[in-house]
Parts: structure tokens; C-alpha cells; sequence
């Protein structure tokens, strides 16, 4: 018999084997679950995502008093601000019958115009019942020139 009779048994330890193995398994599991986590959390966050962007759209269109339904046409690349869907709105006013805030100028005739200033100065320059029943106790009561121009300077007559 030779010297280098070895057992076949010693050569392979099985108990480490499949510890790798069932590591391996462990390590698989975990790394499914948390992709599937990952896949909720994505779909959750899209969800929301899409819901106030469409929230978003709609206070804009509701505080410029256009139909809501017109959200379904605004594209996906504008961004979800009331500037955005305004400057959008304005570009595409044409296309959906909506006019554009344009600042006018009241039609007013111009001698209307002068006669209202005219009456707003008298107004504001005007003497109250009260001051001017004053004024003219004093002017009654004034027993010398003196007074009397004084009066009249005070009152503005």
C-alpha cells in the first residue's frame, strides 16, 4: 500500500458550502424585497407627483377664470407654476378663444375729464358750513382793518 492514501471525504467540507449558499439565498431575498420597496415607493411618489402637478395646473387656470379642462392640453414639459401655465396660456390663447388680459383705457370724453377736475378742486378747496360760519363771525366781530385783513388772509377769500 502506498503512503498517500487519502480519504476523499476530507478533501471537500460540505458544511461551508452551504452556509455560502443559503447566505447567497438570504442576500437574493433581501435584494428582491427591497427592489420591490423601491418599485412601491417610485409608483407612490409618481402618483403624487401627478396629482399636484394637476392640482397646480388647476388653481392657475381656476385664478385666471379659464375652464379647467383645458389642463389636459397642457403639455407635460411646462412646469407645474402659475407663471408657466400663464405665459403658456397666453402663447395659446388664440387656439382655445380666450382673450389676453390687455390694460385699456376708459373711454372718457375729455371735457367730462376737465369738468370732474374742476369739480374735485372746488370740492377740496371749498369751505365746510362750519368754517364758513366762522369766518363770518369774525369778519363781524372785527373792529379794526387789522383784524379785518387778517380774517381775510386766514380764510383765503
Amino acid at each position: 500500500m502506498s503512503n498517500y492514501d487519502y480519504e476523499d471525504d476530507d478533501d471537500t467540507d460540505t458544511t461551508t458550502e452551504s452556509l455560502s449558499n443559503d447566505l447567497v439565498k438570504q442576500l437574493r431575498k433581501a435584494n428582491k424585497q427591497k427592489d420591490k420597496e423601491l418599485a412601491d415607493l417610485k409608483a407612490n411618489f409618481e402618483s403624487l407627483n401627478k396629482a399636484q402637478r394637476e392640482r397646480v395646473i388647476k388653481d392657475a387656470l381656476t385664478s385666471r377664470g379659464v375652464n379647467t379642462k383645458i389642463a389636459s392640453f397642457i403639455p407635460q414639459d411646462i412646469d407645474p407654476t402659475e407663471e408657466s401655465v400663464s405665459k403658456w396660456l397666453e402663447a395659446n390663447a388664440d387656439v382655445f378663444g380666450l382673450q389676453t388680459e390687455t390694460p385699456q383705457q376708459p373711454n372718457v370724453d375729455p371735457a367730462q375729464a376737465a369738468a370732474y377736475k374742476k369739480m374735485s378742486a372746488a370740492t377740496e378747496a371749498g369751505m365746510t358750513p362750519d368754517r364758513s360760519t366762522d369766518v363770518y363771525q369774525r369778519l363781524m366781530n372785527a373792529n379794526t382793518r387789522e383784524e379785518l385783513d387778517q380774517v381775510i388772509r386766514e380764510s383765503g377769500l
